[in-house]
């Protein structure tokens, strides 16, 4: 079993913002393979369907990003998912270019606080699927980073972000088998 959470924050006015990239891609693998309709418990959203040879969990925590530990605790805990490395994280990286991808196994937050907390109360030893939102904006503005993850993608990022849901798409078997050299990183 695999469970693969997309972070974000909850509510119509954080659609399409930098810090919603998690809930993004698990919106259009959900669509695209057509997992059943999300459930609501756990504090959060999530879908269950057997690919690939995988029974695999799609979820999205509802708290607000800051507090997606304790939703990823309880459906781990519900599903008896003990071993961490069944557990894939996609979120954004304020470090990282824009429109950049890096797969992670274990290790910090990287002063990611949704990160933090789903590391507080499951441990660190899980994969990260980090993708890069960084942009001239943030460098040249110098917005705070917290209104700049809140912020929500411009036209031009909006239609490359449509071409990283289709290379999630694409790479979806790779990346629930955990093959992610063969995962097709921009």
């Amino acid at each position: 079993m695999i469970l693969i959470v997309g972070l974000g924050n909850p509510g119509e006015e954080y659609k399409f913002t930098r810090h919603n990239i998690g809930f993004e891609i698990i919106n259009s693998l959900h669509d695209h393979y057509n997992f059943p309709v999300f459930k609501k418990k756990f504090d959060g959203l999530y879908s269950k369907k057997n690919l690939f040879g995988e029974t695999i969990i799609i979820f999205k925590p509802l708290n607000f990003m800051n507090l997606s530990g304790s939703p990823v605790k309880k459906i781990r805990d519900y599903f008896k998912l003990d071993n961490l490395n069944d557990l894939i994280l996609i979120h954004d990286d304020l470090d990282m270019d824009f429109f950049k991808i890096r797969v992670k196994s274990k290790g910090g937050h990287g002063g990611h606080n949704g990160v933090r907390d789903v590391i507080k109360f499951n441990g660190q030893d899980f994969f990260r699927i980090k993708i890069g939102i960084k942009n001239d904006y943030l460098l040249k503005k110098k917005i705070r980073p917290e209104f700049f993850v809140l912020d929500k993608f411009n036209l031009h990022e909006r239609k490359r972000i449509e071409g990283l849901k289709k290379l999630f798409i694409q790479n979806f078997e790779y990346l629930v088998n955990k093959k992610f050299s063969l995962f097709k990183i921009i």
